[in-house]
């Protein structure tokens, strides 16, 4: 579709309008980043639009961004009713090919009334297309393609193309840290979760080898690429040197055990992140992980308790995937674990010397950052 590009924009719609402002903020800092000028920045009251040089290359970085509910591109127009639909005309004549189309218009602004822009456009254009076999639609959801109009106070945009959002809170929106450690595909989502509700966290990894915490290094730089940090710390630790070999146990409930010893006992932050799921995890567990949490002065956070979908997030392949734990525990198989789990001095000063710390400065969106390669060739 040939267009004028300086009539070309993008509008970003956060998950709520109360975060419009940090979102804006969030997104000119993501876009700078990926070498993006920004021309000019209008905000209405549900959304903003950006005129920028590269369009659809910043839909893609920004719908993948936390905060944002959808990313649109658009072609701007002035708020006059004759221009708003001489340009839905011209643009559906271009985009619209033998199919069933619908004109949907949302208006922000009082002196226009979506129904008869909808109604003056889909008769018009009913008839620049009568030589095509398009036809109009009578609801969004029978059409093959969908025009949406938005009308604000300051301009109006056609929209051309839509992308999906993740949704969430603005990133940092609750000014304070939580703590939280990566070890599996639940816990990954876990912190996915948790900085969409806005926390800032503070990150441990656990792992048992190189292949481990490559994965979950990759895994973890995914996730960091929705949000705009810049400079972080990663704490890293080799769960062998934590649980004693052949102890004849299961391994995946011990670590969760020292899931909870760790957050109760290894961070200063009051709030950590405890990654169970109610169909993962029996309620035994959940309700011993709050319990202790709370009566070691620590505000236990679950993120992904109710949650249903199992398929999670898309981690490289290869991944160790968390176990089910179908087994119900008797209190003196339970009681076992406590004992060896005892053994384990979270507390002491050679557990902390066994966490290795790295400062990490994030460069441009990459497939394979340097820190990566930095903290496994250091291992």
């Amino acid at each position: 579709m040939s267009r004028d590009t300086k009539d070309i924009a993008i509008l970003v719609f956060p998950t709520h309008s109360s975060i419009i402002n940090e979102v804006k903020l969030t997104t000119m800092k993501k876009l700078k980043e990926n070498n993006i000028i920004i021309f000019k920045i209008i905000q209405e009251k549900n959304f903003f639009s950006i005129y920028l040089n590269k369009p659809i290359k910043a839909s893609n970085i920004l719908s993948s961004f936390v905060g944002i509910k959808k990313i649109e591109i658009a072609c701007s127009s002035q708020n006059n009713i004759k221009t708003i639909i001489n340009k839905i005309i011209k643009i559906g004549q271009k985009i619209i090919i033998d199919e069933k189309f619908f004109i949907r218009v949302y208006s922000e602004n009082s002196n226009f009334l979506p129904r008869d822009i909808e109604f003056l456009a889909t008769g018009l254009l009913i008839e620049k297309l009568s030589n095509r076999l398009s036809r109009p639609s009578t609801n969004e959801e029978t059409a093959s393609k969908v025009m949406r109009v938005y009308i604000g106070n300051f301009k109006s945009y056609i929209s051309w193309k839509s992308l999906d959002g993740i949704r969430g809170n603005s990133f940092g929106k609750i000014k304070r840290k939580a703590f939280i450690i990566i070890y599996n595909e639940i816990s990954l989502f876990s912190l996915k979760k948790i900085i969409q509700m806005g926390f800032f966290p503070d990150i441990l990894i656990l792992y048992w080898d190189y292949m481990d915490l490559k994965n979950i290094l990759l895994s973890l730089h995914q996730i960091l690429d929705h949000i705009s940090i810049h400079k972080f710390k990663l704490q890293v630790l080799k769960l062998n040197l934590l649980i004693p070999e052949n102890n004849y146990l299961n391994t995946d409930i011990l670590v969760n055990l020292l899931i909870i010893d760790i957050c109760s006992y290894f961070s200063d932050l009051i709030d950590v992140i405890i990654p169970f799921n109610l169909i993962l995890h029996p309620i035994w567990l959940i309700e011993y992980s709050i319990n202790f949490c709370i009566k070691n002065g620590k505000i236990p956070w679950m993120p992904i308790l109710f949650e249903e979908d199992l398929n999670f997030i898309h981690l490289p392949k290869n991944f160790n995937n968390y176990n089910l734990m179908a087994t119900t525990l008797t209190r003196k198989k339970f009681n076992t674990y406590i004992t060896l789990r005892n053994k384990i001095r979270i507390k002491s000063d050679n557990f902390r010397k066994n966490v290795k710390v790295y400062s990490i400065k994030r460069g441009l969106l990459n497939i394979r950052p340097n820190y990566i390669d930095n903290i496994l060739n250091s291992i």
